[in-house]
């Protein structure tokens, strides 16, 4: 009788332990759970920063691309000015 307490005895010793390395492995995951919500949450408003400063970048970028388009335009017509004014004056030397 008295080695049938000490095996229930121990039983307990070791059901307790496993007990114990359950919560402790509990509250691990917990942390981690609170950890990856946390770094999820600052990952979420850093790429939302990130859009607004690349939509800022993309209009700046728009309107340096209309600024050159504009020149672009104006350059070619002052050349096609220039081409004809040459054809023109070509034409009265030719007369």
């Amino acid at each position: 009788m008295v080695r049938d307490l000490k095996k229930i005895l121990e039983t307990l010793e070791v059901h307790e332990a496993t007990q114990e390395r359950i919560k402790t492995i509990q509250l691990a995951e917990n942390a981690s759970m609170k950890d990856t919500l946390k770094a999820l949450s600052v990952l979420t408003d850093s790429v939302q920063g990130i859009a607004v400063g690349s939509a800022g970048s993309i209009e700046c970028l728009n309107d340096k691309i209309n600024i050159i388009k504009d020149f672009v335009i104006k350059q070619a017509e002052e050349t096609t000015s220039l081409k004809l004014r040459i054809i023109n004056i070509e034409d009265r030397l030719n007369d």
